[in-house]
């Protein structure tokens, strides 16, 4: 299937890239991005995606790797012009934007699939799987810390608003919550967000959930330096299961499932052809609707360093 790539900045060449040259079933034709061109790629180029839309008929399906801001608009053009279309998360800035684009594609008869990369690991999977059939874990602790220029150097956007600050690492840790317990209704019970000096988001968030049957707390931080830590911690009637660094499963302190490889993104395009496949989108809500809500409870403080 001939797939079109829109941003071209480093998520899509770290990940989004590799992953295309690979046997997902998508064949790279196109790329759209005002600032960035890949190197190597064959796909053809265009500054504008309304104008790669435009000269791209052949074009199926749409992948979405822009900065979040801008991918209302691109999944909607896309959309109406009658391509499948794949968004990198956060799906959108607003739930609003979401459900519309939802409208859109379930009107163009069209699939629409929010990836969530982080849940494309078999720890994750393997911990979904013990946690089948017995009650809500009793408590979760989250632990998600990334030094912000590794990832992210050079960049303002996601200081800006709509630019999500460390909650767009964060809805990772949440997206992987949401995936290990899916019948589970997250209520957010207290928030903290530290603003550095100019910025419209978070480097930091502290925050609490409650939930039938237990409670949890998540720590989000941007950081200067330092380890990345991705850690979820969740107790109850299974014992204790740690996802350690995303790709390591322990149950009651013994890894059961060691570190693998990192192939979330080959996971991200087979769950998308699948979704094609099927006539079937995709879309959660939840995770997006955590973050809104945090933020509208928040208590906020401003201060501390720029990162």
């Amino acid at each position: 299937m001939r797939l079109a790539l829109v941003g071209c900045g480093a998520i899509a060449r770290a990940q989004h890239l590799p992953a295309l040259s690979g046997d997902t079933g998508f064949e790279l034709v196109a790329t759209a991005d005002p600032h960035a061109r890949p190197e190597g790629a064959a796909a053809r180029h265009y500054a504008d995606h309304r104008e790669m839309l435009a000269a791209e008929p052949a074009v199926e399906a749409v992948s979405v790797a822009s900065p979040t801001g801008t991918h209302f608009a691109v999944a909607r053009d896309a959309l109406l012009a009658g391509r499948h279309v794949l968004l990198e998360k956060p799906p959108a800035t607003t739930l609003g934007e979401v459900v519309e684009l939802q409208r859109i594609a379930a009107a163009q008869g069209k699939v629409l699939v929010a990836s969530f990369h982080a849940q494309h690991n078999a720890a994750v999977e393997r911990a979904r799987e013990i946690l089948e059939g017995h009650p809500p874990p009793s408590s979760v602790s989250i632990e998600w810390r990334e030094d912000f220029e590794r990832w992210h150097g050079g960049q303002t956007w996601p200081w800006q608003p709509g630019g999500f600050g460390v909650f767009d690492p964060g809805i990772n840790a949440l997206s992987i919550l949401c995936r290990v317990m899916p019948g589970t209704e997250f209520r957010v019970v207290g928030a903290h967000l530290r603003l550095p000096p100019g910025a419209a988001t978070p480097a930091a968030v502290d925050m609490r959930l409650a939930w039938e049957g237990g409670e949890g707390n998540a720590a989000f931080e941007w950081r200067r330096g330092g380890t990345d830590i991705w850690n979820i911690t969740l107790r109850g009637a299974f014992g204790e299961l740690l996802i350690r660094g995303v790709r390591t499963l322990l149950r009651d302190g013994a890894v059961i499932l060691p570190e693998g490889p990192d192939i979330e993104y080959d996971g991200v395009y087979r769950a998308f052809r699948a979704a094609i496949a099927a006539g079937r989108s995709e879309v959660s809500q939840r995770e997006l609707r955590i973050i809104e809500d945090a933020m509208t409870i928040a208590a906020v403080e401003h201060g501390g360093e720029p990162l």
